[in-house]
């Protein structure tokens, strides 16, 4: 059980610094518009909502960003993922 939380929380992440690595433009491309440095927007992502952050980018890549109905079901399956892995310890430890 505590390496599929571990998983839960790392492959996310590793997903993410990959494809920042190999495929820069699919990672900083949806964070071009915000007033932050194109940098910071995907790095607090990766800390805070990874699968979110993955989501995301994957939503404006293929569907045109959250604007569609689609897009936005990728970004929200994202934050539920993300908002479980977080939340789930919680329900363990009051047990």
């Amino acid at each position: 059980m505590c390496l599929l939380a571990a998983l839960g929380l790392y492959v996310p992440r590793l997903i993410l610094i990959l494809l920042w690595f190999v495929n820069a433009p699919f990672v900083l491309g949806p964070f071009s518009g915000t007033p932050l440095p194109a940098f910071v927007a995907p790095l607090i992502g990766l800390v805070m909502l990874p699968t979110t952050t993955l989501g995301y980018c994957w939503a404006s890549a293929s569907y045109g960003g959250i604007s569609s109905f689609s897009g936005l079901l990728i970004v929200g399956i994202g934050l539920l993922i993300d908002l479980g892995l977080i939340g789930g310890g919680r329900g363990i430890a009051r047990r």
